[in-house]
């Protein structure tokens, strides 16, 4: 079996598929890919299938070689893509001759990029999922120097011509994302401030949420609420006013309202966001 060593991590790089489905019930959240988009993708261009792990780098510059021949390709945030110091695309296929080096170096666009092996990259399975929780610390730890991965048994047959020009995603410095109202949405004095206002991407960041700076939006009950059900994208108003949305290793309940909910088209864009970004939020059309 073939197996991919990393030289060289630095930065958070972690193992990453479509998560655990169907245990939320018993406090385990889903985990997965961020930019399920840009997962996909991935897969796609180096042809496994569509829940197959792949690596999820934050900004992280990384540097791995194979005993034997690979099949990779890039998606999501811009990287420069060397292989043996020779500048390669990203959103193709790139084959990879046995002991090359190839080398990840992350630009200062988007926040997560995503790095899929023919064959899939083969994790610690924790509850059918090799996905890392940073929220629970379960599944594959995060990637460091040193560390070796074996490759599921696929042959590198010749490289189909699939190529796409990008992920589609917006690295700019203002978003918008589309929301659709959470039943407390009507409990809010202002619940329209979520629509009408702008507000930023704090440095309080990672993959369990993203808290967000702004116009403070008024809870109309000093009542504490008791814990409720959550899910990715929920958007949690918290004590100070402020919005808290959850990203993919979200707790599975929380006790603040839940003004909205961040729509699943809306979340491949939320996972490239970075802090400093400007947000807009608007209905879900």
């Amino acid at each position: 079996m073939s197996a991919i060593y990393f030289n060289k991590v630095f930065g958070f790089a972690t193992l990453q598929d479509q998560g655990r489905i169907g245990v939320a019930h018993i406090a385990v959240p889903t985990s997965g890919a961020f930019d399920q988009h840009s997962h996909r993708m991935a897969n796609r261009l180096v042809q496994n299938s569509p829940d197959v792990c792949v690596i999820e780098s934050l900004r992280s510059a990384i540097e791995f070689k194979s005993d034997s021949d690979l099949v990779i390709a890039v998606t999501g945030a811009p990287v420069s893509i060397q292989i043996d110091s020779r500048e390669q695309d990203m959103f193709c296929p790139l084959y990879i001759p046995a002991n090359a080096t190839v080398r990840l170096t992350p630009s200062l666009f988007g926040m997560r990029t995503y790095l899929a092996v023919r064959g899939g990259i083969l994790g610690n399975q924790i509850m059918g999922s090799a996905a890392f929780d940073e929220l629970s610390q379960i599944g594959t730890p995060p990637i460091v120097t040193g560390m070796e991965f074996a490759i599921g048994n696929e042959s590198v047959v010749p490289i189909p011509g699939v190529f796409v020009p990008s992920s589609g995603a917006s690295f700019g410095a203002s978003i918008e994302l589309e929301v659709v109202p959470a039943p407390r949405w009507s409990r809010f004095s202002n619940p329209q401030a979520l629509l009408t206002n702008q507000f930023e991407v704090t440095s309080a960041i990672n993959r369990v949420g993203m808290r967000l700076s702004g116009k403070k939006i008024d809870w109309d009950t000093t009542v504490r609420l008791p814990s409720e059900g959550v899910v990715i994208g929920a958007i949690q108003v918290l004590a100070d006013g402020l919005p808290l949305i959850f990203g993919p290793d979200h707790p599975t309940t929380a006790g603040y309202p839940v003004i909205a909910v961040v729509s699943r088209k809306s979340l491949n864009v939320l996972a490239q966001t970075a802090p400093g970004t400007k947000v807009r939020f608007v209905r879900a059309r």
